[in-house]
């Protein structure tokens, strides 16, 4: 397999992977620290990347490194727990989002979540539309 196989392989697994977890090409971008341009270049295969940067995608992605070296179309979601419904998309979107956080930064989002909870639970109707008067 040529090198440049081997980056349109790579490209197409990630946005692929994006593209199932319901993540910008933006917010990747941000993820991993890198502009949104050479995401794209990587992506569409133009561009190679460094092994860190594999490594960051595979724990943001929360999957093996393997999975963006297989020549298949497959999202990774497909290699464990496929979501059987928004809720759990969702859910491996959220797990992705905050991979990578520092244990202050974890700490913060917990204390956001449980602030949002208690508000739930203090809205007569028990849902956020109230709280937020939508």
């Amino acid at each position: 397999m040529t090198k440049a196989r081997l980056r349109v392989i790579i490209g197409e697994n990630i946005r692929n992977e994006r593209i199932a977890r319901d993540i910008s090409i933006d917010e990747l971008s941000e993820m991993l620290d890198l502009t949104p341009g050479f995401v794209g270049l990587i992506e569409r295969g133009q561009r190679g990347t460094t092994s860190s940067t594999l490594y960051r995608l595979s724990e943001v992605f929360d999957m093996p490194i393997d999975v963006l070296f297989r020549n298949s179309k497959v999202s990774a979601l497909a290699f464990g727990e496929e979501p059987s419904d928004a809720d759990a998309i969702k859910r491996k979107k959220i797990t992705s989002f905050i991979s990578g956080f520092s244990e202050e930064e974890l700490e913060f989002i917990l204390g956001v979540i449980k602030g949002l909870r208690r508000l739930r639970n203090y809205s007569p109707e028990g849902d956020f539309e109230n709280i937020f008067g939508e």
